[in-house]
């Protein structure tokens, strides 16, 4: 009696290991050496001793695992255990299976399960009439369904979306999962149907298979189906490949690369297709050639320290990623240099780094996307080198920066230039009675020129070589004065800057390589060095003072403005007219903040020293509360000096939520000098636990006149632990 009733516990227990394994794919048996507990109201033996029924509150538990049901019976003469009623089973997993009646074999290997539902890795749900367990793991349901979305209690609202099938095997050996007469339902509606349909187990690894296709029309490619495929070559590398077909082009052939490595990671993506030159609307001219794009890079580290990495951005064409709608702008690889607008950079580097230093080597090449620009004249960089090592001085000195800079740049048609900096910089910070603080500064530079290829006035070229000797010393002085009040608390600071300079001795022999662009702001005015490069040097004496008012209210209210210019004593002017700084008397420099509940805002402006016009302003405005989230921003470049003048621009953005999981959404960029939108999306967005899904109208007019505007339409879905229709 004693050992068959044991029996009869290890057969309770032995259920939980039946359906238990197959979400998680492992046929993990309990040890038969650990003790099983049982629970019931009552425990009968069943006449001719032929078994035994135990009733009401059913609860088994041996190690991990425990099985709750309402009846479970045990007739050991046919070999059958059958739990009943409101059955639960609970394992090492994280996820418990339900079934309103499960039936095991003799072996306790295989059985079926009725009414059963369970959970499976990342919020997966499934659910089926029956399901049947095999030996070797697998589990077949029958008219069974497959959702990550959370189901309602009562059981009368339909999930977001769902997989319904006549047939589901959870195959455990290629953790698989695989339907048959497969059709996705949207809030209970059918939309699509497949005979046969197939993903990966949400708890297994990465697996090769179709991906969501990519879907859209446009006026310029015209229907466009892309379909990728995703390769699993190894656990540390796969491929998608993703054909493209479009009806107003030939077809196009996407790729992207990953792969991880003991030392770090590497990633390459491209296109290529073989067609002509494509208009707005999808008409062919000039000659048909080979149209590609390669964007990638890759990490590796040396050392703890040390690392040494490449990134490649190349294209056939200055347009070809635009009519493909590919971004021009690469992902960010962790690689030192960045590419201007409409410029792309391949780059070759090693770089080390240790709490107090920074070394690193750089050899790269550009290729310009502007009509206007020839890549001849662009310089290769080759190389450009650094070293920076920060040095503490005695207590209350500050410290001792030491910088080590060189670059080597070489064109295929123009100048060619050389240079080695050397600098030391020293600043510290004292505050003095009443709160006053005093910032000294000095800095000292040496750099050695060459430069090679220069036009020479009588016709030919020459070359030249130099060297020059810069320094500068100053002080910052600011006093932040503080009045708090009931309800506002305002802190005032004004800021002195003199700085005194030596002259540049060869400013006429030199070449503006690393300083062409620059527009004064803030951050800059009380710069010591206030070039972006090493080529120009403010010589002489200059003053720069500002004031700061900042007022404080609420929990995180906020409300500032700045104002401020400089002065420059004497020396003589190296900048650009439209930098404001060209004359004796700087530019105004204007800066604002708000910050307000749900609202907050920027102003940059400058103000003509003169008249006052507004030279440059960047003003921007966002709202997010509620319904409705906003932002606007305005750019005005009025300058008569500057080569971008006149320049007005406006970019607005506009979310409105129309119920608690659609919402309105558009945006625009418009070009107020042309009256032109250069782009403008208009859709909706519909958004849940489980689903995320977007229907955009977008129009682009970039004044490309090979190019012209052209208009799509993109969807944009995310079923979770599916995939996704179209790359955002």
């Amino acid at each position: 009696m004693a050992s068959q009733f044991s029996r009869f516990a290890a057969a309770l227990i032995s259920t939980t290991a039946l359906f238990l394994a197959a979400p998680a794919l492992a046929q993990d048996t309990a040890p038969e050496t650990l003790p099983v507990y049982l629970e019931a109201d009552s425990v009968v033996e069943l006449g001719d001793a032929d078994g035994y029924l135990a009733r009401g509150g059913v609860r088994a538990q041996q190690g991990e695992r425990t099985l709750f049901a309402d009846e479970v019976e045990y007739r050991p003469a046919i070999n059958r255990v059958i739990a009943r009623g409101n059955v639960q089973i609970h394992g090492p997993g994280a996820y418990p299976q339900y079934a309103d009646e499960i039936e095991l074999d003799s072996e306790l290997s295989t059985g079926i399960a009725l009414g059963f539902a369970t959970m499976l890795e990342n919020d997966g749900r499934m659910a089926a009439a029956s399901a049947i367990r095999q030996a070797n793991g697998s589990v077949q349901l029958e008219n069974a369904y497959y959702t990550a979305c959370p189901l309602c209690e009562d059981g009368e609202d339909e999930p977001t979306w769902r997989v319904r099938a006549r047939e589901v095997i959870q195959d455990a050996d290629d953790q698989m999962i695989y339907y048959r007469d497969a059709q996705l339902e949207v809030l209970g509606l059918p939309v699509l149907y497949a005979p046969v349909f197939a993903h990966p187990d949400p708890s297994s690894e990465r697996r090769s298979g179709f991906l969501f296709p990519d879907v859209g029309a446009s006026s310029r490619l015209g229907g466009v189906y892309q379909q990728p495929y995703l390769w699993a070559i190894s656990p540390s590398q796969d491929l998608v490949v993703a054909p493209r077909v479009m009806t107003n082009v030939n077809p196009l052939l996407y790729a992207d690369y990953r792969k991880r490595f003991w030392s770090g990671t590497m990633a390459l993506e491209g296109s290529w297709t073989d067609e002509f030159e494509i208009d707005s609307d999808g008409e062919r001219f000039g000659e048909k050639e080979n149209r590609w794009h390669l964007f990638g890079g890759g990490r590796f580290d040396i050392s703890d320290e040390w690392r040494w990495g490449f990134g490649v951005q190349r294209t056939s064409d200055d347009l070809h990623l635009r009519r493909y709608d590919f971004s021009e702008i690469d992902d960010d690889r962790g690689t030192p240099l960045e590419a201007d607008t409409r410029r792309l950079v391949s780059q070759l580097y090693v770089e080390g780094r240790t709490p107090n230093s920074y070394g690193s080597i750089i050899t790269a090449s550009y290729q310009s996307l502007r009509t206007n620009e020839n890549d001849d004249t662009i310089p290769d960089i080759l190389p450009m080198l650094q070293y920076r090592r920060v040095f503490n001085a005695p207590e209350g000195w500050g410290r001792v920066n030491l910088d080590v800079n060189g670059v080597f740049l070489d064109r295929k048609q123009g100048s060619d230039y050389q240079r080695l900096s050397t600098t030391f910089d020293w600043r510290t910070r004292w505050i003095g009675p009443a709160g006053i603080v005093v910032e000294p500064f000095a800095y000292g530079r040496v750099d050695a020129y060459h430069l090679s290829d220069i036009p020479l006035t009588g016709g030919g070229t020459g070359s030249d070589g130099f060297d020059r000797q810069l320094g500068l010393a100053g002080t910052e002085v600011s006093w932040p004065l503080h009045r708090g009040g009931e309800r506002f608390d305002i802190v005032l600071e004004p800021v002195v800057s003199a700085v005194i300079a030596t002259d540049d001795p060869v400013k006429n022999r030199l070449i503006n390589e690393d300083s062409l662009s620059f527009d004064l702001d803030e951050s800059w005015l009380f710069n010591p060095i206030r070039t972006p490069g090493y080529d120009l040097w403010e010589e002489g004496q200059r003053i720069s003072y500002g004031m700061r008012t900042t007022a404080y209210w609420g929990e995180d209210n906020s409300a500032g403005i700045f104002l401020g210019q400089s002065h420059r004593i004497d020396g003589e002017n190296p900048y650009d007219p439209s930098s404001g700084l060209a004359t004796e008397d700087s530019d105004y420099v204007v800066s604002g903040q708000l910050n307000w509940g749900a609202f907050r805002s920027e102003m940059q402006a400058r103000l003509d020293s003169a008249d006052y016009d507004v030279d440059r302003i960047d003003a921007s405005a966002y709202y997010t509360g509620g319904r409705v989230s906003a932002g606007l921003r305005y750019v005005d470049v009025s300058d008569d000096d500057s080569p971008r003048a006149p320049q007005r621009e406006i970019t607005a953005e506009f979310a409105y939520q129309l119920t608690e999981r659609w919402s309105m959404v558009a945006n625009v960029v418009r070009d107020l000098d042309i009256d032109t939108s250069r782009r403008q999306e208009t859709g909706f967005r519909y958004e849940d636990d489980c689903t995320r899904m977007e229907i955009v109208y977008e129009r682009q007019d970039l004044g490309i006149d090979r190019l012209g505007p052209s208009e799509s339409i993109q969807f944009r879905i995310a079923l979770f632990t599916l995939g996704s229709v179209a790359e955002e």
